[in-house]
């Protein structure tokens, strides 16, 4: 079983309309989903046929709506409750534009994360790998991702940590790392001060040997956006170049991506297919309007078209 954590999950609320008529009414048609970045996770491993358990924080009606929202797109799930109502993200898709509205969540006490992490370790010695995604709710201190990967390891089980700015310092900076990092480009020229680009690949690969907050990580994988990628597995680096199909709608492909990383490494694959799968799950996700689904009837084609050289 594939354990995904999402802190601070929202009901996603998408409008389309042709031309938004500012300080005036907009008639819309909504669309609404479980969303946030652990959640398009589990939606991927579903559709990959893995067995998916969701986890995290929900609250109030909001929380119960997404519940229920979850159980449509047959994603099983054990949330803890929390008193907060859980979030709404509102995107206004119109002129070509997207227009988005994110609500920042509810404030967790320590009691309901004390309970929420009590039930998180007995759901990981159930698990054969865990993802954790997403920002952390207020109320919740930096360091509560690093906390949940050292109970996974302790667990001896894989767990790919998946976010930014100080929950991922805080991640960096722990004794125990995580199997699996995936920053962007510009993410990691944040982290380590530089501005290499994708034609500095061996000059970034030393500089995160050189980097102890990098130390002990067995995966860092490096998105490029249209550049494709770099991953760096023990002393092996790895560059990926996807095939040149347009996208049709780039949100949630990193979740995707992720999906497909920890569906290889919960088999124990090797370098090539897990890169192979993580990277045809996000272009399968680009290639599909839905956000956290793939045009799977095309998988074959695109995992054979994925070009992997050792750097």
């Amino acid at each position: 079983m594939i354990l995904t954590v999402t802190m601070n999950p929202s009901i996603d609320t998408a409008y389309h309309i042709d031309h938004l008529v500012i300080d005036d009414v907009n008639r819309v048609v909504p669309e609404k989903t479980a969303g946030g970045k652990g959640l398009n996770v589990s939606r991927v491993l579903v559709q990959l046929g893995d067995d998916v358990l969701a986890t995290g924080l929900l609250g109030g009606h909001m929380g119960e709506f997404l519940a229920d929202r979850m159980n449509d797109d047959e994603i099983p799930n054990d949330f803890t409750p929390i008193a907060g109502e859980s979030r709404i993200c509102i995107a206004v898709l119109h002129d070509g534009n997207q227009t988005e509205f994110l609500e920042s969540g509810p404030t967790v006490s320590s009691e309901e994360l004390d309970a929420f992490m009590a039930h998180f370790s007995e759901l990981v010695e159930k698990a054969d790998c865990v993802t954790i995604s997403g920002s952390l709710p207020k109320g919740v201190p930096a360091d509560c991702y690093a906390k949940m990967v050292a109970v996974v390891a302790k667990a001896g089980k894989p767990v790919l940590l998946d976010t930014s700015g100080a929950s991922l310092d805080a991640a960096l900076e722990a004794e125990v790392k995580p199997t699996l990092v995936k920053p962007n480009l510009t993410e990691i020229n944040g982290l380590l001060g530089t501005s290499f680009t994708p034609d500095d690949l061996p000059a970034l690969q030393a500089a995160l040997a050189a980097d102890e907050r990098f130390s002990g990580i067995p995966w860092v994988v490096v998105t490029m956006g249209g550049a494709g990628a770099v991953a760096f597995h023990g002393e092996k680096g790895y560059r990926v170049v996807m095939p040149n199909i347009p996208a049709v709608n780039a949100t949630g492909s990193g979740d995707s991506t992720i999906a497909g990383f920890a569906h290889a490494l919960a088999r124990g694959a090797g370098d090539d297919e897990v890169l192979r799968c993580g990277n045809t799950c996000g272009k399968l996700n680009a290639m599909d309007p839905k956000t956290g689904h793939l045009v799977i009837e095309r998988w074959d084609e695109v995992y054979s078209a994925v070009q992997i050289t050792e750097l």
